[in-house]
């Protein structure tokens, strides 16, 4: 244990959960006046926050994978399940996702229902009238453009255009065209095993007294996964056995088309395929124009069907 406290992300860390460990860290130092806030991360980074941290010169945080009698603010979730391992104590949470937490004492609780954290902590930056250090301005822009997938989801709120527009003017960059850069270094299908594309953005929920995982990959041209498509499919039945699940979904999005395939594997595929309005054949399902979403879209329909 340290006189640390750490600000961390879940354990499938993604852009928006490691830019907000990173920018959290900075805004409560800076509005408390204090050095012991320290941001880490569970894993190792997928390939669209590698290129963010090297595109603007932000070292990656150190890794924390087991937080025994570890003081932590909980960025970008607040499930169990995608909870740091180790007996911990929570002092904090910001997040933009559904609440499902519990705990034993009262601790500041930040959480707004849009489009990613770092929309929440630029807010949180303006209503404590404090300047956004230089360094975390094109991490906060990457991360809104990655989570609201470049505004088109629809889990994208006013706030997060907003934001968009007041970093992309700051920095001087065309948006669009760098949110395209984005999904195309976060995809890299051709050089990633099939089990790295499964685990690229990848959740644990617990609906019901039923456990499952759902992956998420965006990506300008999905017929890039093709070839690897059986491999993929082979090695989500080993995640679903291993690890006892009710069901193991990923969600692939076609950030172009505005819409996803899924790939299911459940013993219940026809019925959740038939809750998104679809088929499935050899556990892909036709695609499903408009869903963009795993939080909004994909998440909410399983808690109905399954809870």
């Amino acid at each position: 244990m340290t006189d640390k406290i750490y600000t961390i992300g879940h354990k499938s860390p993604d852009t928006d959960t490691v830019v907000s460990a990173i920018v959290a860290a900075e805004f409560l130092n800076l509005r408390e006046g204090t050095d012991v806030y320290e941001p880490r991360i569970t894993g190792t980074l997928n390939t669209e926050t590698q290129f963010v941290l090297e595109h603007f010169g932000v070292e990656a945080p150190a890794l924390l994978t087991e937080a025994k009698g570890e003081m932590l603010v909980l960025v970008d979730h607040n499930e169990a399940a995608q909870v740091v391992d180790g007996e911990k104590t929570i002092v904090g949470i910001i997040d933009h996702h559904k609440v499902n937490f519990t705990g034993s004492e009262p601790i500041e609780f930040v959480v707004k229902p849009w489009g990613s954290t770092a929309t929440v902590l630029m807010t949180m930056f303006a209503e404590a009238q404090l300047e956004v250090p230089s360094h975390c301005l094109g991490l906060l822009l990457s991360a809104i453009l990655s989570d609201t997938v470049i505004l088109r989801s629809p889990t994208t709120t006013d706030h997060d255009r907003v934001m968009v527009q007041v970093l992309a003017e700051s920095l001087q960059i065309n948006y669009e065209q760098f949110g395209i850069e984005l999904f195309k270094a976060k995809a890299q299908v051709a050089s990633k095993t099939p089990m790295e594309i499964i685990k690229n953005d990848y959740k644990e929920f617990a609906i019901g007294n039923k456990n499952l995982a759902i992956g998420q990959i965006e990506m300008p041209d999905l017929t890039e996964l093709d070839q690897k498509i059986p491999a993929i499919i082979e090695e989500m039945r080993s995640l679903k056995q291993q690890g006892n699940l009710h069901s193991v979904l990923l969600v692939l999005t076609d950030i172009v088309k505005e819409g996803s395939k899924i790939l299911i594997i459940s013993d219940d595929e026809q019925k959740i395929a038939g809750a998104f309005s679809t088929t499935v054949e050899n556990t892909m399902s036709q695609f499903v124009p408009g869903l963009m979403s795993r939080k909004k879209q994909v998440v909410p329909v399983l808690t109905e069907l399954l809870a």
